[in-house]
Parts: C-alpha cells; structure tokens; sequence
C-alpha cells in the first residue's frame, strides 16, 4: 500500500511523519478500520502526533526511561510466599504520561512479565516489564486487551523475512530514484505472488509458503507456440494439474469497469481558431 527506501544512514524514526500520514491517507480508500502497532525506535513525539491528528489509533512500544521505571516499581515486587507454577503476567495502568519531547500526554500502560523458563523452570531474579503508549481509551481497550493486540504485530515480521528469502531486498543501484523503482516492483511482485498462494491454498486445502509456489508452479518448464493470432503456452505436465486451478480461481477476480472497456477520456476544451468560419458555408 506504501512503502519507499530511506538513507543507508537514517535514524529510525527519521521520514515516519510524511510516511504515516500517507499510509493513513491512502488505507482509508481500501478499509474501514485504521489502526497502527508501532516498535519502539519509531515512537515519537511527531510520529505520535501524526498519527493521532489523521484520527487513527495506534499503540506502541516506547523505550524504558528512569521516570517511567519510577512509576512501575511499585508493581515490579513479587508478592510474599511461593510463587504460582504457571507464572504471571498483567497490565497496570499508569495515566498519562508525556515525554521531554512531545506536545502533548497519551496513556502509558505498564506490562509485566514473571513466567518461568520452559525448561529449567525458574524464574528471572526479577520480573520483565515494559511500557505501552497509546491513544486507545480504556473504554475501548482495557489493559490486557492492549497488550494482546500489540502482539499481533508480529504477523507481519514473518511476511517481511518471507519477501526477503524469497524475492530479496538487495538495492545495489547506483541512484535512488533506481532502488526506490525496484523496492517497488519487488513489493508488487510479493503482493501478486500472495495473492496466488491465497488462491492455490483454497484450491487444495492446505498451506504454501511462498518459495514452494516459486519453484513448484511459477518456474514451471512451458513451450510458448504463436499460432494464428493466438499465443498458446504448454505447461509441464507436472505442474499443469496446479496451474488449472490457479487459472480457474483466477477468472474469477473482480475487475473494474475501466479494464474491461474503454472509455472516452476528459479532455480541455480548445477554441477553434480566429481564422475559421469566417464566411458561411452552404452545402447541398
């Protein structure tokens, strides 16, 4: 939907302000829900702002600082006597909060995290904890609710190593204007190589990663023939039985109006010129 390549030196909140609010403005035309998850070194005071000014919601990891460990203490002390074999793990509400650098307070909500390691059992000397920042009301979502929901952000960690095994995100060219042109189509190529394993996953049930569907059905062996004004293409056996129902399942996409017929375009009006019709004309 938006993306772009920054400086090979850049700070990690440095272009957010401009790259959010275009994200924003354009994911308004293809949802009715907005909402952003953000990691810690981009959560800043303007990209908060940002955000929060084109009436999205967002929530965030922000940085541990010694005000805002101050105010956790209290809730970091485990309570008296054996602790519980499972471990515990909840969300306290700290008000708002506004940072040295930011033009105005958002809710901070404190997580803390005391579980027993997997395997040995035992516990951290003392409990994790971090801190989130958001614009949610707790009306809207409590605490917990927050935490939960900023977990699924890593939904997305695992598409981008997915985009970098298997369509690479090497921008060797010597411009930026060249890099910027092939992040883009890379990220196109991604976007219509996971449309195809949505639809092959349909089709047969089961789950692809997006390297099988590189080499079992795009880099199939095919004959291309020109025949008449026709061009005709033989798939590998092998791989014929899977691009039938590819290409059955892709017939049915929907397509706009635009594409199918086309239409006459607007164009300026131009006056004619002062030379003409400057006598009558009569015809028979």
């Amino acid at each position: 939907m938006c993306a772009g390549p920054r400086r090979g030196n850049a700070a990690g909140a440095e272009g957010m302000t401009r790259f959010v609010r275009e994200a924003i403005r354009k994911g308004r035309a293809l949802a009715t829900h907005l909402d952003a998850r953000i990691d810690a070194a981009l959560v800043e005071g303007r990209v908060l702002d940002a955000i929060d000014d084109e009436g999205a919601c967002f929530v965030g990891r922000i940085r541990n600082n010694a005000v805002l460990d101050a105010m956790a203490q209290p809730y970091l002390s485990r309570a008296p006597g054996r602790p519980t074999k499972e471990g515990d793990e909840f969300a306290v509400e700290l008000g708002d909060y506004q940072a040295a650098s930011w033009t105005r307070p958002y809710r901070v909500v404190l997580v803390v995290i005391d579980l027993p390691d997997p395997r040995t059992g035992l516990r951290e000397l003392f409990p994790h904890h971090f801190f989130l920042v958001t614009n949610w009301r707790v009306a809207q979502r409590d605490g917990w609710e927050l935490v939960e929901h900023y977990r699924k952000r890593g939904t997305f960690e695992d598409r981008l190593g997915e985009f970098n095994a298997a369509i690479g995100n090497g921008l060797s060219a010597g411009s930026f204007a060249a890099n910027e042109a092939s992040l883009l189509l890379k990220l196109l190529a991604f976007n219509l190589a996971g449309m195809l394993r949505g639809e092959l996953e349909e089709a047969s049930g089961c789950g692809w990663d997006l390297k099988r569907v590189q080499q079992t059905v795009l880099k199939a062996g095919a004959r291309v023939v020109e025949h008449g004004r026709r061009v005709l293409v033989d798939v590998a056996r092998a791989a014929g039985v899977l691009w039938e129902r590819l290409l059955a399942r892709m017939q049915r996409w929907w397509q706009a109006d635009a594409w199918v017929r086309r239409r006459p375009r607007r164009r300026r009006w131009v006056p004619p010129p002062r030379h003409a019709h400057l006598s009558l004309v009569l015809r028979e």
